[in-house]
């Protein structure tokens, strides 16, 4: 099945953002970006996340570090779900 991405330039006019803030969390490894042809492109599997951090971003004013802080503690949070799943 072939892997389906997003361009960052379509996310970013349809979501009213700047593509500077996609590539920023690129970064800081809070998301994957592929590179084609000198354009970046989301991974449909991260979109999930990348729609989360837009929200705190701009919609809830949360920085960069901020984000880090919650993505970490939601990823401890699916760890230990699956932990008591098991």
């Amino acid at each position: 099945m072939k892997n389906v991405t997003i361009s960052i330039i379509q996310y970013c006019e349809y979501h009213k953002i700047e593509p500077q803030f996609l590539i920023d969390l690129h970064q800081n490894d809070l998301v994957i970006l592929k590179e084609r042809n000198h354009e970046y492109f989301i991974d449909e599997e991260d979109l999930t996340k990348v729609e989360r951090y837009t929200e705190f971003y701009y919609n809830l004013g949360i920085n960069l570090e901020g984000i880090e802080v919650i993505s970490h503690l939601l990823e401890q949070i699916e760890s230990l779900q699956k932990k008591l799943n098991n």
